[in-house]
């Protein structure tokens, strides 16, 4: 986007939760790590936003090597990159997967702040709405548990609009299935969501990027 001859930028800052040695994120049993699927998640969606011309920011570029960063630091550091970039237009996004003592919960939640803006409220409704319609689409029984208000710290202290979502249950096995088997869908549903945001043309990803030129 260009104005006054100069380049606008778009900022997209992704907080994949949890570290490696989080205690308690994760499913045993099923050999599922949250750490490992909101990683997967945060570098799939930063490759298909850089794509179409967004700038990504990780909070938490290398959760297998560090500990647990504190959430009061994670927006911080999201603060000090976007005031030293003049306060772009951006939306946070922090990336969970959700977990209940008892395997019959399930279902896709988006939490705002309590101090939410309008701007907050209307993007989380809209990620919310895409990821569940990826969820029914591969399991009918898939729920939309709705947007939720928590004042979770990375996202309460953020300066920017921000959301936190969860995208359904890793101690649910059908959920689960989803979280392991299906994360490019999940991904696009982000990546639409966000591209709402931005007012920017959604377009699906590419897949095949080899190209054969042949010359008689």
């Amino acid at each position: 986007i260009r104005k006054g001859g100069g380049i606008v930028m778009q900022l997209l800052i992704l907080d994949a939760g949890h570290a490696k040695d989080t205690k308690g994120k994760n499913n045993l049993k099923e050999n599922f790590y949250e750490w490992e699927f909101n990683n997967d998640m945060q570098y799939k969606i930063k490759a298909r936003c850089e794509e179409l011309g967004i700038k990504v920011f990780l909070t938490n570029p290398n959760p297998d090597k560090v500990s647990d960063i504190s959430l009061t630091t994670r927006s911080a550091l999201a603060n000090d990159f976007w005031l030293r970039n003049s306060k772009p237009k951006s939306i946070f996004i922090s990336i969970h997967a959700n977990a209940f003592s008892s395997e019959s919960a399930r279902g896709t939640e988006t939490y705002i702040a309590k101090n939410a803006s309008s701007t907050s409220k209307n993007f989380a409704k809209v990620l919310n709405d895409e990821v569940v319609k990826v969820m029914k689409s591969l399991d009918k029984n898939a729920k939309d548990r709705g947007v939720k208000c928590k004042d979770w710290t990375v996202i309460q202290k953020a300066s920017m609009p921000s959301v936190l979502v969860e995208y359904a249950f890793y101690t649910n096995l059908d959920d689960l299935k989803i979280l392991k088997n299906n994360r490019s869908e999940l991904v696009e549903a982000t990546v639409k969501s966000i591209c709402q945001y931005f007012g920017i043309e959604y377009k699906k990803e590419i897949t095949n990027k080899l190209y054969k030129v042949c010359v008689g």
